[in-house]
């Protein structure tokens, strides 16, 4: 086996092992289908569509001159009947885990999916005979004029009476699909079990740094001699800056004085050697 892939240098130049954090995450990963994040997003994602699909075919039979206001009816029920269930599951969640939650986060999304609801069923109802097609011509026929149009008035309340508490049923199971598999507690024990491997890494280094201290009696010494020598390095660095810049302050004071005497050449290298003590 390659040890380069088992350990790898952070950025402080420190060598760690590499496969901890799959480790971190094969001990956090669920134990059956019912508890992985995934297939609650699948299953939020199936009411998702089938709420879009219903209220698409209910604004599209009375909005379907104004599709900008057709749009935001349509994004409007689908946050009642989808995003507040969902809100709603989880802080009911974090309250059963004994956490504290705010009434108003459980009251507002409660009462935005009532509200929806009775909006949705009285929409249902009101344009019944508009989302679902007549059958009066085709059972006329087969029934009769009168025995059709009492069918066909009948079914239409059927399917509206059905599609109407639709939104509900999804809400319904976005709230348990939330409620059940989430959990609060186990993201919190995560975070604090990868917090808690970051600090036991970190004091491994230092009381690695402490043994190496102990073990090496000239450990100070050489880390004053190291500092000893990066001082000294930038210090001839600043020095070799000052004797550029005091070059340079001369070079242009000659330029400006162009043929100096010598009162003038005097001047000017007064002046620069007062520049070179003002920058040392």
């Amino acid at each position: 086996m390659n040890n380069k892939k088992l350990y790898k240098v952070d950025q402080e130049g420190n060598l760690r092992f590499s496969k901890r954090e799959q480790l971190h995450k094969s001990k956090n990963r669920p134990d059956s289908i019912w508890n992985s994040t995934w297939f609650m997003m699948v299953i939020i994602i199936a009411c998702l569509t089938a709420d879009f699909a219903s209220f698409s075919s209910l604004f599209a039979s009375f909005l379907y001159d104004n599709a900008f206001l057709r749009n935001v009816c349509i994004v409007a029920m689908i946050l009642i009947f989808e995003v507040s269930p969902i809100y709603l599951g989880y802080n009911m969640k974090r309250r059963s885990c004994g956490y504290t939650v705010q009434k108003m986060s459980i009251i507002i999304p409660l009462f935005a999916i009532l509200l929806g609801a009775a909006a949705n069923i009285a929409l249902r109802l009101a344009t019944h005979s508009l989302v679902f097609p007549d059958l009066t011509n085709t059972a006329t026929s087969v029934i009769g004029d009168g025995g059709a149009q009492s069918g066909s008035s009948q079914n239409s309340l059927v399917y509206a009476w059905f599609f109407g508490s639709l939104p509900i049923i999804t809400s319904l199971v976005a709230f348990a699909a939330t409620y059940t598999i989430s959990s609060p507690l186990k993201r919190e024990c995560e975070k604090l079990q990868k917090e808690n491997i970051e600090l036991t890494d970190q004091i491994d280094q230092l009381d690695a740094i402490l043994t190496e201290f102990g073990a090496d009696e000239n450990y100070l010494d050489r880390l004053l001699a190291a500092d000893e020598a990066k001082y000294n390095a930038a210090l001839l660095m600043i020095q070799r800056q000052r004797d550029e810049y005091c070059d340079y302050c001369r070079q242009k004071i000659s330029e400006y004085l162009g043929s100096p005497s010598a009162t003038s050449y005097t001047v000017g290298h007064a002046v620069a050697n007062h520049v070179e003590e003002d920058y040392i």
